[in-house]
C-alpha cells in the first residue's frame, strides 16, 4: 500500500520511480492546503540546515547565495539519481515523525518568498529567480557568477519547512550547485533543542558528477 508520504519518500527511497506514484487523495488535499505561513523558527533552521551540509563549519566564511523563493525538492536536470537505499536515508526516514514527512510532502512544491525573514537577510545574499534566469541561460553563467560572487559556495536553493504538530521537529531540503557538473542535494532533519534548532541527520539524495 502506497502512503500519503510520496515526496519525501520518493526523495529519500526510490527517485528514479516517482513518475509512477500518483498522490493519494489525502496526499492531494494537504498539498492543496499547504500556505507560505512563516515561522519565527524559519530563519534558524535555513541557518542550521545550510550550516550543516553547505558550509560544513560555522568558521566557513564563504558567501551563501540563496534563490529568493522555496522551491521544490527535485532540482530537475541537474542530478544523476540513484534509485538505491542507502544507511543515511533510511536512517532519516526512520527517525522523522510521519507529521513532519506529511508536512514537507504538503508543501515541497511551494514558492514561498524568503526575504520577509530579516534574520535570513543578515547571513545570505538573496538572487531573484528573473536574475538567476537570466544568468544561468547564458554560456557564461556560471563565469559571471563567479565574478559577481567571488566567495561564493555555489548558488543554493531550498525547500519549505516541514514541521511536526509540536513544532519541536523539522525537515527541509537543500540544494546546491557550483558549475555545470557540480553540486549536491539534501534532505536535512533538524530538532529543536533547549530553544536551539539542531541538525541531527543529513541525507544526500543526488550528486552531480
Amino acid at each position: 500500500m502506497i502512503r500519503p508520504l510520496l515526496i519525501i519518500t520518493a526523495i529519500l527511497m526510490a527517485p528514479c520511480a516517482r513518475s509512477a506514484q500518483k498522490p493519494s487523495p489525502s496526499a492531494a488535499q494537504s498539498a492543496s492546503a499547504a500556505t507560505c505561513a512563516t515561522s519565527p523558527d524559519d530563519a534558524a533552521i535555513y541557518s542550521a540546515a545550510l550550516t550543516k551540509v553547505i558550509l560544513k563549519d560555522r568558521n566557513d566564511r564563504h558567501q551563501l547565495v540563496l534563490l529568493s523563493q522555496t522551491s521544490a525538492g527535485y532540482p530537475a536536470g541537474m542530478a544523476s539519481f540513484t534509485a538505491s537505499s542507502t544507511p543515511d536515508k533510511k536512517e532519516l526516514l526512520d527517525s522523522a515523525s510521519n507529521e513532519t514527512k506529511s508536512d514537507f510532502d504538503a508543501k515541497a512544491k511551494l514558492n514561498c518568498d524568503l526575504t520577509r525573514s530579516t534574520e535570513l537577510k543578515t547571513s545570505v545574499v538573496f538572487m531573484a529567480p528573473a536574475e538567476r534566469d537570466e544568468l544561468f541561460s547564458k554560456a557564461s553563467g556560471w563565469r559571471d557568477f563567479a565574478q559577481k560572487y567571488p566567495n561564493a559556495a555555489g548558488f543554493t536553493i531550498v525547500s519549505a519547512i516541514g514541521f511536526n504538530h509540536s513544532h519541536n521537529e523539522a525537515l527541509v531540503y537543500v540544494g546546491n550547485s557550483c558549475g555545470m557538473l557540480c553540486g549536491t542535494g539534501y534532505v536535512v532533519r533538524l530538532e529543536k533543542k533547549k530553544d536551539k534548532w539542531i541538525a541531527t541527520k543529513t541525507a544526500k539524495i543526488w550528486n552531480a558528477t
